[in-house]
């Protein structure tokens, strides 16, 4: 995201970052995960890829980070 929300969405938002209004949170998943390729021995692991990290250095973002989204990146009790 390269502007800032407006004023309404960003208010809408902290709203939801501090439980006051509902929100939907779509969990990032890497690539073999959405192709089927879990890990078999659930472990964390990042989503962003080669790719990803690449297209933000060109571009002048920071590197991407936090975990796939998938249960093979949570580690079994």
């Amino acid at each position: 995201m390269t502007d800032l929300p407006d004023p309404d969405a960003a208010a809408l938002l902290l709203a939801a970052l501090r439980g006051e209004a509902p929100a939907i949170i779509c969990p990032t998943r890497c690539e073999p995960c959405m192709y089927g390729q879990h890990y078999d021995t659930p472990a964390p692991h990042p989503w962003a890829g080669p790719e990803d990290v690449e297209h933000a250095a060109n571009t002048g973002q920071p590197e991407p980070t936090g975990n796939c989204g998938c249960y093979c990146a949570k580690e079994q009790p």
